[in-house]
């Protein structure tokens, strides 16, 4: 306590002199000019340290005297109720003379001594540390307060209310000694009269009470001596705390006019920076040393349609790296993670609405000071135009170089296809105009003149699908309604291919319904969908095959009309190619089929100019199906039980 009150000294005579330094700007000075604003600032400051230490210290002593009367108090309580049941256990073992109740006793009589044996080790000089803390924790004292105990012991050991209490505890121990010693001469002695065990009772009650009173007398001893430590403590507490908050004021008020015009000068610049920041055509971010975004300008949220809350404070690794528009901007990641500068990062955002825009972001990371890492700051930009445009002309060159190879490919077919026939007309044309056999075979210029034939109408097929489909794609295709029954289409499409169903030895398997509907169509047009469905179900049917034409009603009214064939099949991803206009799935240089590659096409075009849909399902080496769907309003008349159906 003594020593106590020496710093309270130092610490007045130390506030003296940092009050005088604070106010040296007002009072003349003998050895020479006033003090710089430096010194004065920097005396302010080792005082308001000085001052701050002194209160730190003082919290910490009120928060250890606190600790330190619980931790006793908490020794005392086991002290104690270890004391009344040695007390009980020896007034059993008075009647059973057990060994076991005699056992518990001297267990629970050890708990108090041993607090002795603590009290007699912190009391001999030299102290002996070992037997003290073997002592307190016989004396079943926390592990964890037993530091704190020997601590306040030997630290207040000089002061008269803690010595009180201590003497108080010395008293109870003899008392705990004398029950220690009636257990044992009870235990070497014991009594069978009653008697005789009454008089045992008594002397072990007279003791007890006498240890009540002791346990009491020093509880409220402690209680006492922490009691003043506490004021004490608290009293220089108060003391420091104000002589703190002076020193603070000063300081403050010091600092509190350079910090106006600092603030006045970063206010003056961050609303230059933010004007600038909103009329830019660029935005502006900013994320922190743990790559949390911390500012984004207004024209990121109007572009993105995205809020504040939705991004400040997130993590900046993570937007980009969700955002990023394509692997090539990933790779802007490594060098944003190694604290580098990214420059023309992509990012795809994808507004509320559900639009997407494109952004180009560049950062460069800043330091403190001290060169620690505090974070990025960096532009961005809207690129939306930039990449449509681009893309825009990546999909115009790869439809160009889809057409040029189309085109390729279809005079590539058309060599083959045109040749044939003109070779043959050519040839037999001269063959017959020459006479080039003699005049006696009329029989042979006969077959020429009908091979003349077939070739010259299989080259009228070929120029009648391409001007069909040049019409079609004009939008020059006109249809020209009627109605006509589906079975009558079917037999006049079948009939065109009986020789070549004939001649592949194929089964053509006809499913309509009975009576067949009529339909409001162009029959010529429908007639040729068909035509193209059978041509190329029996060209890719191998012998020995079926194709089937089946019909039936669908729950919309509409009609579907398939054809399915069991040929080699088209692979799934071939499917758009065949639908293409020249398109075939084999090159124009190996193929096994001849043909233009425009039925399936035209079919499609002349099914949808009716309203209609052309699908197709196909599975390689099982077969093809091809579904003319044809709208409800193209079926004119349907079966009662069908038309009720649906």
């Amino acid at each position: 306590m003594r020593n106590s009150w020496k710093i309270s000294d130092i610490l007045f005579n130390t506030s003296r002199i940092g009050i005088a330094a604070g106010g040296a700007s007002l009072m003349p000075q003998p050895n020479g000019p006033a003090l710089t604003r430096a010194r004065r600032v920097s005396r302010l400051g080792v005082g308001f340290a000085i001052l701050l230490i002194l209160d730190l210290t003082a919290v910490w002593a009120a928060v250890d005297v606190i600790d330190s009367t619980r931790a006793f108090s908490v020794g005392a309580a086991y002290y104690a109720k270890a004391q009344k049941i040695a007390v009980v256990n020896l007034n059993r073992f008075v009647s059973s003379h057990g060994d076991s109740d005699f056992a518990e006793f001297e267990q629970n009589i050890g708990v108090p001594l041993g607090d002795r044996d603590a009290r007699v080790a912190l009391q001999t000089t030299p102290f002996d540390r070992a037997a003290a803390e073997a002592g307190l924790l016989r004396g079943r004292n926390p592990p964890t307060d037993i530091a704190k105990l020997i601590r306040r012991f030997r630290t207040l050991g000089w002061w008269v209310p803690f010595r009180t209490a201590v003497a108080d505890w010395a008293e109870a121990d003899r008392d705990v000694e004398a029950l220690a010693r009636l257990g044992s001469e009870i235990k070497a002695h014991p009594a069978d009269d009653p008697a005789a065990q009454a008089a045992q009772l008594v002397a072990i009650r007279e003791i007890d009470e006498r240890l009540t009173a002791q346990e009491d007398k020093f509880l409220a001893s402690m209680n006492a001596a922490a009691g003043k430590a506490k004021a004490v403590v608290l009293t220089v507490l108060i003391l420091t705390t104000v002589m703190l908050w002076v020193f603070g004021m000063l300081f403050a008020a010091r600092l509190f006019h350079r910090q106006v015009a600092l603030d006045r000068r970063l206010t003056s610049s961050e609303g230059r920076f933010r004007d600038y920041a909103e009329v830019a055509s660029d935005w502006y971010w900013e994320v922190d040393g743990d790559r949390k975004i911390t500012f984004l300008s207004e024209l990121f949220y109007t572009l993105t349609g995205a809020t504040p809350d939705d991004l400040l404070g997130k993590d900046a690794t993570e937007f980009l790296r969700a955002h990023a528009a394509d692997a090539e901007s990933l790779e802007h990641l490594e060098p944003f993670m190694a604290q580098q500068a990214i420059r023309g990062m992509r990012l795809r955002y994808r507004r509320p609405g559900g639009s997407t825009i494109y952004l180009s972001v560049s950062a460069k990371p800043h330091c403190e000071d001290d060169g620690r890492f505090a974070g990025y700051r960096g532009v961005g930009s809207d690129i939306t135009a930039a990449v449509e445009a681009a893309q825009n002309l990546r999909a115009e060159k790869e439809r160009a170089e889809i057409a040029n190879r189309a085109k390729s490919e279809f005079l590539a077919n058309m060599s083959h296809e045109l040749r044939t026939p003109l070779n043959a007309i050519i040839g037999f044309s001269e063959i017959i105009m020459n006479r080039a056999l003699g005049d006696g075979v009329p029989e042979k210029y006969d077959a020429y003149a009908a091979d003349i034939n077939v070739s010259g109408r299989h080259l009228l097929s070929l120029i009648n699908e391409i001007l069909d489909l040049s019409k079609i794609e004009a939008g020059h295709n006109e249809i020209r309604e009627s109605e006509i029954g589906l079975d009558i289409l079917v037999e006049s499409a079948r009939h065109l291919f009986t020789t070549q169903f004939e001649k592949g030895n194929l089964a053509l398997v006809v499913d309509l319904p009975i009576p067949a509907p009529t339909l409001m169509v162009d029959g010529g047009k429908l007639k040729q969908c068909l035509a193209n469905l059978l041509s190329n179900a029996s060209k890719f049917t191998p012998a020995g095959g079926t194709v089937t034409v089946t019909a039936r009603f669908e729950a919309s009214g509409g009609l579907a009309i398939a054809v399915r064939d069991t040929g080699i099949g088209i692979a799934k991803r071939d499917i758009p190619t065949v639908l293409s206009p020249f398109g075939q799935v084999e090159s124009a240089f190996h193929r096994s089929h001849t043909g233009t590659g425009l039925g399936l096409p035209i079919t499609k075009a002349l099914i949808e100019q009716h309203g209609g849909t052309l699908s197709i399902e196909s599975t390689l080496g099982v077969g093809t199906t091809v579904t003319l769907t044809l709208p409800h309003a193209r079926v004119a008349s349907q079966p009662a039980d069908e038309a009720a159906a649906g």
